[in-house]
């Protein structure tokens, strides 16, 4: 992946629990991680029976590529464009990047 491509800020959050002065437990989502990231373009499947209806969960889901990182997580939360999404899906590449498809969360 050329470094050119990395335009994109992501934000990675994690639940992490915090105890207040009165000895209240809170959890709250705390940024871990900074990283850039390209956004990839969606693609309809097509098969046998014509196109999918993929298209009417594009509006939700995202994919980006990013440099693979061991801080990254399935349990994290990534912030674009002040949208909160919870990652679905981790794929590796061969060659050091991560395929990360993303859900937009519903705030």
């Amino acid at each position: 992946m050329r470094a050119g491509l990395l335009r994109e800020m992501l934000i990675f959050k994690e639940l992490r629990e915090h105890q207040s002065e009165t000895g209240f437990v809170v959890k709250e989502y705390e940024e871990v991680f900074r990283c850039r990231g390209y956004r990839r373009k969606m693609t309809l499947v097509v098969d046998k029976d014509g196109l999918s209806a993929m298209e009417q969960f594009i509006g939700k889901t995202i994919i980006f590529q990013v440099r693979a990182y061991p801080i990254i997580k399935d349990t994290q939360r990534v912030v674009y464009f002040n949208n909160i999404y919870e990652i679905k899906m981790i794929d590796p590449r061969t060659d050091g990047t991560l395929i990360l498809t993303l859900s937009r969360i519903d705030t």
